[in-house]
């Protein structure tokens, strides 16, 4: 009687065990795809940071590439380029 006993529970642990065995298997795979998820957002958060870092970068560069053509290059005044436009229509029409 006890042998049928023990010989039951053996069959019903045997038969539960893989059930026990899936839903752990299960539980892991949830939290490596968990995991991946996160690592995922974790690098596409850091590639727009560098985005924006780099096109904050690129704006820098074309101010300071326009404040050095300026100051290469400054504009000649106003009553400078009125002076050169009289002094040209009056020597072609000589």
């Amino acid at each position: 009687m006890q042998s049928r006993r023990m010989l039951s529970i053996v069959v019903a642990a045997a038969l539960l065990l893989p059930a026990g065995v899936a839903s752990l298997a299960s539980a892991q795979d949830r939290d490596r795809d968990r995991d991946q998820l996160k690592t995922q957002q974790q690098l596409q958060d850091k590639d727009k940071l560098q985005t924006k870092d780099q096109l904050k970068e690129q704006e820098r560069t074309r101010e300071r590439t326009r404040e050095q053509t300026r100051t290469e290059r400054p504009e000649k005044p106003q009553h400078e380029k009125a002076e050169r436009s009289e002094r040209g229509g009056m020597g072609s029409g000589r």
